[in-house]
């Protein structure tokens, strides 16, 4: 019997273990890329516990806000009952606080050290204050300053104190700005706060040039108003609104200007919140919770929207509140599910916290062993591998510290580290570079008095000539003559046949080389595409397309305005036009490699004079070629630019005829195959 119990016990391990484990999650959790464009999954970061619906014999009823009191209890405006409601972190009814003469529609709450509290009344229009005990002490109202606007929406949805006990109010469809409001003499208006700026599209530029300002076609330019809003202990105040842009997130200092800018934004926030640590977490009306560092790094994106109404813990309808205690215990508050759900950090993220609490308290040696246990969990997290470098770094151990700066993406820190790590190597071999050095110049000073004496270097020479006398190659290295003096050069290829459409091509080709190998070998500094990543079809298409059709444009305008170029001459001569780029994009790639952002100028500097230089030299070309003074050879450039948009525009109606007659036949095709099967 115990042969047999043992056994079906080894064959029960082994089904368990061949079955497929059960996600403990219903979602994914997700942190930035290398290159900061991209999500990578990673281990789970937080999960749900449970869901509090029920608290003693009260439930929820449309939830609006939610805040966590210096007594460790959750304050919850509770609008649709219209009360606030104060519940322990473990759900246990604590007392409420209701006031039908004043309290009507509570959409905000905020709770200071003394336990006072503040709640931002949508309905009342003012921010009612109660005291300890829930006693109605004060409310601010509309303010009357003239700086406020007697249009202005005052509609109080969301509300902080500093600690100077300044309010910071949101109203709703106020766009000027967060209402703030001095306690002084019952509410004296401060001004308007970290107001957001809007953005005006191209389109709306083209719009308000051709139908002026005012013009109803253009429509009303007005910056979006904030979502909803937190305060930290240093008084910094946290906003969020609903656009996907700069404004999604922000942190605003006491003059109100943003420090902060996210690595990575969502749209439609409608929740902040900020623990003493510094971590910022922020959830939108989808169902997605992210937490960023107090630098504003991306570390982790989780959650799911419950479409299906499945209402299972960890999925949710409409976030409304958000709050994260010292422990990383993140509180949702769902207004559509009317209760509040409970994640708690797992073991990977209390790994992650530790080593950037050690990290942000200076114990750099000690941050190294959690952080590479991070990276040995999951290398791909980028922001492990950062502060890895940053360990590394402030060892000095600079090698080893660029390697995890690049790993992490960070370039800043493999600048800094590179700049050392070459300083050392200078310090080090400047001896042996020097050495070095006096040893070319004493060879070469020899091979000259050698070649005076016996003319050692002749057989060099002649195979020089020889080479140099290869009319293609000649016709090639003629470009050199665009450099020294436009002009000949022009006269040159119109009536002396210097070059050739070969030659022309073959300076495309080396400058289509050299485009491909800044952009994909440049250092890792300046380089602007993830490594591994390609897209030499796109690149082919740039440079060989982009050509042909400025070239084809320029040749019609010209034609058009008693131009005497041909078209064999504009094509070649525009290639040979483009030397200084092919001169100077070899010194780019080797300074991209050697240089650090400190020197990054002389990159800058460089491209700056080879785009000038061949911008002057097309010009040039173009007047020599045709005949034509500065001004008309500007109003050709400015034609061709033009010509070149009205192609591309024709291109890409013509593509979307041709997409929607694509997909108008295959329809039919398939509603055809349909009905035949149908019937057979």
């Amino acid at each position: 019997m115990k042969r047999i119990a043992a056994w079906l016990l080894l064959l029960i391990l082994l089904l368990a273990l061949c079955m497929p484990a059960q996600a403990a999650t219903p979602y994914r959790t997700f942190t930035l890329g290398v290159d900061k464009f991209d999500m990578v999954e990673t281990q789970t970061a937080y999960e749900p516990v449970r869901t509090m619906i029920r608290f003693g014999e009260e439930t929820l009823k449309m939830p609006s806000d939610m805040r966590l009191g210096p007594d460790g209890n959750l304050y919850i405006a509770d609008t649709g009952n219209k009360r606030v409601l104060v519940i322990t972190k473990e759900g246990e009814f604590v007392r409420e606080i209701t006031d039908k003469r004043n309290m009507k529609s509570p959409m905000g709450i905020y709770v200071d050290d003394a336990l006072n509290l503040y709640v931002a009344d949508e309905k009342a229009r003012a921010v009612l204050v109660y005291d300890a005990e829930g006693n109605f002490v004060m409310e601010y109202v509309k303010p009357t300053h003239q700086l406020f606007g007697e249009t202005a929406p005052y509609v109080p949805q969301k509300v902080v104190l500093d600690k100077r006990g300044n309010l910071y109010i949101v109203s709703k469809g106020n766009t000027n700005g967060v209402v703030q409001i001095s306690p002084v003499g019952g509410g004296e208006f401060l001004g308007y706060y970290g107001a957001n700026t809007s953005r005006i599209s191209v389109l709306t530029h083209i719009r308000r040039f051709l139908f002026g300002k005012d013009s109803a076609v253009v429509g009303n330019i007005v910056p979006i108003s904030v979502r909803n809003l937190t305060i930290d202990e240093k008084g910094m105040v946290y906003t969020v609104t609903e656009a996907g842009d700069d404004s999604a997130l922000r942190r605003l200092n006491v003059a109100g200007k943003n420090t902060m800018t996210p690595d990575w934004q969502v749209d439609l926030n409608t929740s902040v919140a900020v623990n003493s640590y510094g971590s910022i977490f922020t959830a939108n009306a989808n169902g997605t919770i992210m937490e960023y560092t107090s630098e504003g790094d991306m570390l982790f994106l989780f959650g799911a929207n419950d479409v299906l109404s499945e209402q299972r813990t960890g999925m949710f309808k409409s976030v409304e509140g958000l709050v994260v205690d010292d422990d990383y215990t993140i509180f949702v508050l769902d207004a559509n599910l009317n209760s509040i759900q409970v994640l708690r950090p797992t073991e990977f993220a209390d790994l992650v916290h530790r080593a950037f609490t050690l990290f942000q308290e200076g114990k750099y040696a000690e941050s190294k062993a959690p952080w590479s246990e991070v990276l040995r969990m999951n290398s791909l997290f980028t922001y492990a591998s950062t502060g890895l470098g940053e360990a590394l770094y402030r060892e000095g151990n600079y090698e080893e510290a660029m390697e995890a700066f690049r790993n992490g993406g960070y370039r800043q820190g493999y600048s800094d580290a590179w700049w050392e790590h070459r300083s050392n190597l200078l310090h080090a071999n400047i001896d042996k570079v020097i050495y070095v050095l006096v040893g070319l110049v004493v060879v070469w000073q020899l091979l000259k008095l050698l070649d005076r004496k016996f003319g050692i270097l002749k057989p060099l020479r002649w195979i020089r000539e020889k080479i140099l006398s290869v009319k293609l190659i000649d016709q090639v290295l003629y470009g050199f003559q665009m450099l020294r003096n436009p002009y000949d050069a022009c006269y040159g290829i119109k009536h002396e046949k210097r070059a050739s459409v070969l030659s022309a091509l073959i300076l495309l080709v080396i400058f289509f080389v050299e485009f491909v190998a800044n952009k994909y070998f440049s250092g890792f500094l300046f380089k602007t595409m993830p490594d591994g990543y390609y897209e030499l079809l796109n690149d082919f298409l740039m440079v060989f397309g982009v050509y042909a059709l400025l070239t084809i444009c320029c040749y019609l305008v010209c034609t058009i305005t008693d131009g005497e170029a041909r078209f064999r001459d504009l094509f070649i001569t525009a290639a040979y036009a483009l030397m200084p780029m092919i001169v100077f994009q070899p010194i780019v790639l080797l300074l991209s490699n050697v240089l650090s952002f400190n020197e990054e100028f002389f990159i800058t500097l460089i491209n700056v004079v080879s785009i000038g230089w061949t911008a002057l030299l097309i010009v040039l070309m173009l007047m020599y070629q045709n005949d034509f003074t500065m001004k008309k050879t500007l109003k050709t450039i400015v034609l061709t630019l033009f010509c070149v948009l009205v192609v591309v525009a024709l291109v890409v109606v013509l593509y979307m005829l041709i997409s929607q007659l694509v997909d108008f036949i295959a329809s039919i095709y398939g509603e055809v195959v349909y009905r035949f099967v149908k019937k057979v």
